[in-house]
């Protein structure tokens, strides 16, 4: 016994539009014939789509997503002080704090996008959509891995960055893709998705959205209805702030002394400072690198009893001087007093590299579970998402969905993958299992992993237990986003990481120049 989509589900909203997943979404979907056949990889659209409507919804004002960097603009270091203050600054919601200027439900009913509600601007809302990238960012997975399966390869690594490529040549990947694949039309840009919520008597899902008219410095405020979601906005948006003893008041004393890494641009930044690098896994390691040769010394600060889930990580990390995790801030003296009891004096920087909230605060509680502890002092991005069949499909109600969830090393195929399996059971080429079947999965893989891995595959494994269980869902002659033979030899995905570790040691001894800049040997 299968599980039917209960209602058909024509009109679709991609969430993150503009992101490696959310073009791999509306792509597929738009390649979706109306008796659940797939024309990917061909040139033109169907002329009998299946999917009647596709409206992608996408912050900034163009594709690439959090590797668009619209000039390397940033967020706040920290939330303001006011949120510090509330010492609920680990909360999503409360980082996202409402929007003053938000229309009333009743004149939202009334709206939609040729009449919206036109409101000033609210100066003190922030909702965290620039980009973590900074400059001279690289790749740290291999160029092949960064392609859909229906693009050639049309540029080079700039010497002595093989296998990776720059962040801009990433982003010019997006762009050709969109631009080839005729994608941009079909994307609405300066666009925040504010709120969604299920009307359960039409069974449709309703979004708030706030366009934000640049010329006009105005934000228009409309709803607009649609049978399913494709929730493609990725994981790097909200900054996760662990709740620490004195962390706000020490902000307020020192002003500019603590940032999240997600607005860490430059490393002259911290020249000849004395900075405490807070977190263990990759963006400690990418900053770390960076600042060890003009800082005065760097120190990490981790829970020192759980390595990093890859030797290579655990070696870079441990390059560096590491100590116990920050216990409390003491702003009356500007010390740091660990768990372990230690004090750090005399520190000018503190960067915390303490990931991302995986909660999205734009859709009403309840729509989604997350195994999220209570007074959580760990990254929330290590938590996973409950009832999340293959890591893409709401049990509880398959017309929400994520694309892009699992995180794997072959980025750009899973978010294919994905896609395809969304438009294979939404268009009714496939069915999903029964509900019982789907639970089943999600124990199976809980007693295989620890619940900080249940997104996480090892890339040795994950064809056999990712990809190939996709393509049961995929529409009718979809090709497989690996028939290219991707995954069959992993000789790049081991060059790739012994070049990472050659580059990591390179930057951090001072052996290359902390503003290399890759493209200048292009």
């Amino acid at each position: 016994m299968t599980r039917n989509i209960r209602k058909e589900i024509r009109e679709v909203a991609v969430i993150g539009a503009g992101g490696v997943a959310g073009l791999a979404s509306v792509y597929e979907l738009l390649h979706t014939t109306s008796d659940g056949y797939s024309t990917v990889g061909g040139s033109e659209f169907p002329v009998d789509p299946y999917f009647t409507k596709i409206v992608g919804f996408e912050q900034k004002d163009d594709v690439g997503g959090t590797w668009y960097t619209e000039d390397f603009a940033r967020d706040p270091d920290l939330p303001s002080q006011e949120i510090l203050d509330t010492q609920r600054y680990d909360n999503v919601r409360v980082m996202r704090s409402p929007n003053d200027n938000l229309p009333s439900p009743e004149e939202l009913s009334k709206s939609s996008i040729e009449t919206p509600i036109i409101t000033e601007i609210d100066p003190k809302y922030v909702n965290w959509s620039k980009s973590a990238i900074w400059p001279r960012l690289y790749t740290n997975v291999p160029e092949s891995y960064m392609r859909y399966s229906t693009t050639k390869r049309n540029d080079v690594s700039p010497e002595g960055l093989s296998p990776f490529i720059t962040h801009e040549q990433l982003r010019k990947r997006m762009t050709s893709f969109a631009q080839t694949n005729e994608l941009k039309s079909r994307i609405r840009f300066n666009t925040e998705v504010y709120r969604v919520r299920k009307d359960h008597a039409s069974q449709k899902w309703i979004i708030t959205l706030r366009y934000h008219d640049k010329a006009t410095k105005k934000d228009h405020w409309y709803e607009e209805s649609f049978d399913g979601i494709i929730l493609a906005q990725g994981s790097f948006s909200i900054p996760f702030i662990p709740v620490i003893k004195g962390l706000s008041e020490y902000s307020k004393q020192y002003p500019g002394s603590i940032l999240h890494a997600k607005s860490y641009r430059e490393p002259l930044e911290f020249k000849d400072k004395r900075v405490v690098v807070v977190g263990g896994n990759i963006s400690a390691i990418d900053l770390g690198q960076y600042i060890h040769p003009v800082a005065k010394e760097v120190i990490v600060s981790r829970n020192l009893a759980r390595e990093p889930y890859l030797p290579y990580m655990a070696r870079c990390i441990n390059s560096f001087k590491n100590v116990e995790m920050i216990e409390e801030f003491l702003p009356e003296t500007k010390q740091l007093r660990l768990t372990n009891g230690e004090i750090l004096d005399n520190v000018d920087s503190v960067i915390l590299c303490t990931g991302y909230h995986i909660e999205l605060p734009f859709l009403d509680e309840g729509i989604l579970d997350y195994s999220i502890p209570p007074n959580c002092t760990v990254p929330t991005s290590n938590s996973r998402i409950e009832g999340l069949y293959q890591h893409v499909f709401n049990i509880r109600d398959p017309s929400i969905v994520f694309v892009g969830k699992l995180i794997v090393q072959a980025l750009f195929r899973n978010m294919e993958a994905g896609a395809a399996a969304v438009a294979g059971v939404w268009s009714g080429a496939s069915q999903l299992p029964t509900i019982d079947q789907m639970y089943d999965w999600e124990i199976d893989r809980l007693c295989k992993v620890e619940e900080h891995l249940f997104h996480k595959y090892n890339i040795y494994t994950t064809k056999e237990e990712f990809y190939d269980q996709m393509k049961q869902f995929y529409p009718k002659n979809r090709p497989d986003p690996l028939c290219d033979g991707l995954l069959d030899s992993m000789d790049p995905y081991v060059f790739s990481l012994e070049t990472f570790e050659k580059l990591f040691n390179e930057f951090r001894t001072g052996k290359l120049p902390v503003n290399k800049n890759f493209n200048d040997d292009l």
